[in-house]
């Protein structure tokens, strides 16, 4: 759920915040946060293939 609205933040910011001088720090926020959990589920599911 988190990461939907991560992805949306993303999206939101990119498109239709075009004016903003908020669109690049949320953009980047957003898109930092979505790795992060991609990344966090990844080390989740081989730690648990290894066990």
């Amino acid at each position: 759920m988190i990461g939907l609205v991560l992805i949306g933040g993303t999206v939101y910011s990119f498109i239709g915040m075009t004016e903003s001088e908020l669109r690049w720090p949320v953009f980047w926020t957003c898109a930092g946060g979505a790795i992060a959990i991609i990344m966090y589920r990844n080390y989740i599911r081989k730690r648990k293939k290894n066990t």
